[in-house]
Parts: C-alpha cells; structure tokens; sequence
C-alpha cells in the first residue's frame, strides 16, 4: 500500500475537486487556489452531512478482529504519517498505551475516524488524537 485512502466523505470531496479541477485547470492552477476549493467543498459538505452516520453503512474488520465504530463522516487508512496535504491525521509519531507509533515500513496501517469536515480543518492546525480507530 502506499500512501493512503479515504472512505466517505474526504474520498467525496477529493473526487469532487478532482472533477473541478478536470473540468476548470485555471482555477486549480496554484496551491492557494487548490486549497480554496477544498474549502468550498468542505464547507458545502458541512452543510450536506452526505455520509452522516457512515458507521451504519460499513463494517470494519482489522486481522479478524470486527471494530465498534463511532458517530461519523468517513474513515481514512493511512500508511504515512502525512495526510490530506500534510495533515499528521494519526496525530503524533511516538507510541502510546494502545497503539505503537506510526511507520511506512512496519507492515501496519492506521484507520482514523473522519468525523465532518470542520474536524478535517481543525486538524490542519491543532494536532488531535481522538479520531484512532485502529492499527
């Protein structure tokens, strides 16, 4: 695997700028703009809530083991520590008491939780840990 992949609702906003982006390349033409769009999108989805209560919909299973998922918008899967244009999702590189810490290269993924899109903005800027789903 490499990299990562999002289930929900960062998969729909990113196909959604990707669309935006096919159908108006000018628009998408620098880093500022991008981001811009990402927060249009996010924002309209805020509104939307297109895949609240996903938790409903999908069933999470990590080595045999079925996982209770919370209230939410999305998970993500991550196989880097960097996430959504540089967003450290996992929230943090050193183990704690239930999972060890994050590494491309020890044949482990990290499932985040995507709770809405304000959580995915707010990360951008405070590092939080409360969205480990699993390892």
């Amino acid at each position: 695997m490499n990299n990562y992949f999002g289930i929900g609702l960062d998969a729909k906003i990113s196909l959604e700028f990707n669309n935006k982006r096919d159908e108006h390349p000018k628009k998408c033409s620098s880093r500022t703009k991008n981001m811009m769009w990402y927060g249009v999108l996010g924002t309209k989805e805020l509104v939307q809530k297109t895949y609240k209560n996903l938790e409903q919909r999908v069933q999470l299973e990590c080595d045999g083991v079925p996982i209770s998922l919370p209230s939410l918008q999305g998970l993500a899967v991550l196989n880097i520590p960097s996430y959504a244009g540089g967003i450290n999702f996992w929230g943090g590189t050193k183990e704690d008491n239930n999972f060890g810490a994050p590494s491309f290269d020890d044949k482990k993924l990290e499932v985040v939780a995507v709770f809405g899109s304000m959580q995915m903005a707010v990360s951008r800027v405070i590092n939080l840990q409360h969205h480990r789903i699993a390892q």
